[in-house]
């Protein structure tokens, strides 16, 4: 059994406390799939926590309050836009500076853009000691206007200030902050890979026979499929040019995509326009990931943009041969010929060979999902994760001589 040592902070009267950590992000969405497993952790470490989060809706599916979880932390209710605001971007950061007054935390810790500059900006107004940002990925990718990018790196250039620390999910991503100059100190810049739940996403776990009937999916047909958010950084336009050339080859091959945004009804007529519409199922927004990546043979996203690529890494737990965009971050997951392959972002034709190569091959299919288990196991598990954070935590307030 792990032994289990409490982090404690002696308090003005001289008695020992237990420090206190408060996420902050923009929607309680973020908080359920992100920050969940860190605070469980830090739950177990002898930490006291706290989210602040937007109580709004998710632009790719709803958000719960009221669903049950299994923490018992308080919830702080903080109204953060998702575009550049000034009144309510001012409101959220005084709402956020009243709970940090009230919870008293020693950390606070950002995710996602919006929330990192406000979150970061409030807890150095309250004099917060600790204050840790991470950046799944910066706002300034090259799709931008150029005028718009640079407006991005200077917002991230002067929130790094803010922060002791910004984690980022990939080397990447590390790199790419640094010929942005977004930190002074590269060492501030640190890689903390993200953690996949290896219980959760397990073959074990999977129901695909009740998912084909549901779907109206045939018991022996190939499919291929895919989960993200339907917007255009996810590539999906792309996507289904690649269904339309695999279903010319293999016409009873079917495809399932997973999410929700404001592209699905393009998406949908697009889908009609290509003439396969009889075999693409759009399933909206699920909580049951597992089981719907048990049901596809072969995983796809051909994604603009990454700061991790989570989708694949869960894929590859599933063991599922994955096919993903030529770019840094994905690159540093899916190991091309090993647990998958890589093609050109925007490049359907790419894709598509890919994918009818692993549909003719069961054998090399099997190769790929086994030892793209092994690799998540071994790089990518959240355990490893929560500890390197925790570590990190324990660092800083070392630092700050306050442990």
């Amino acid at each position: 059994m792990t032994e289990v040592v409490s982090v404690c902070m002696d308090a003005p009267n001289g008695s020992a406390r237990r420090i206190r950590v408060l996420h902050v992000c923009t929607i309680f969405l973020t908080a359920r799939t992100f920050v969940a497993p860190v605070l469980r952790h830090l739950q177990t470490c002898g930490y006291e926590m706290a989210v602040a989060c937007s109580r709004g809706q998710a632009e790719d599916g709803p958000v719960d309050l009221e669903r049950p979880w299994d923490l018992t932390c308080p919830i702080y209710s903080v109204s953060i836009p998702r575009t550049i605001n000034l009144f309510a971007d001012g409101r959220a950061v005084w709402q956020l500076l009243r709970w940090i007054r009230q919870f008293k935390p020693d950390i606070v810790h950002t995710q996602t853009s919006k929330a990192g500059f406000i979150g970061r900006l409030a807890a150095r107004l309250a004099g917060v000691p600790v204050v840790i940002h991470t950046a799944h990925a910066f706002p300034f990718h090259p799709y931008l206007p150029p005028v718009v990018r640079r407006v991005y790196m200077a917002i991230e250039r002067m929130a790094a200030q803010w922060a002791d620390c910004v984690f980022v999910d990939t080397q990447s991503v590390r790199e790419e902050g640094l010929r942005a100059k977004v930190v002074e100190d590269p060492s501030k810049l640190v890689v903390v890979p993200m953690g996949i739940d290896l219980q959760r996403f397990s073959l074990a776990t999977g129901q695909p026979g009740v998912l084909r009937g549901a779907f109206a999916i045939p018991s022996q047909a190939p499919v291929v499929g895919t989960v993200a958010r339907l917007v255009p950084d996810k590539g999906m336009e792309c996507f289904l040019r690649m269904a339309a050339l695999v279903h010319q080859s293999r016409p009873d091959t079917y495809f399932l995509i997973v999410g929700e945004g404001p592209l699905r009804q393009p998406l949908e007529r697009q889908a009609q326009t290509l003439g396969i519409e009889a075999v693409v199922t759009f399933a909206g927004h699920r909580t049951d990931i597992p089981d719907l990546m048990g049901l596809m043979d072969v995983f796809v996203l051909p994604t603009r943009r990454e700061g991790f690529g989570v989708v694949f890494a869960e894929a590859m737990a599933m063991e599922r041969p994955t096919v993903g965009s030529r770019i840094g971050p994905v690159a540093e997951v899916v190991e091309e010929g090993v647990t998958g392959y890589l093609a050109s972002a925007e490049k359907p034709d790419e894709f598509a060979v890919h994918v009818l190569d692993l549909l003719a091959d069961p054998a090399k299919r099997r190769s790929f999902g086994q030892a793209g288990r092994r690799r998540v196991e071994r790089l990518f598990s959240e355990e490893a994760m929560c500890r390197t954070i925790e570590g990190h935590y324990r660092r800083l307030l070392t630092e700050k001589g306050l442990v």
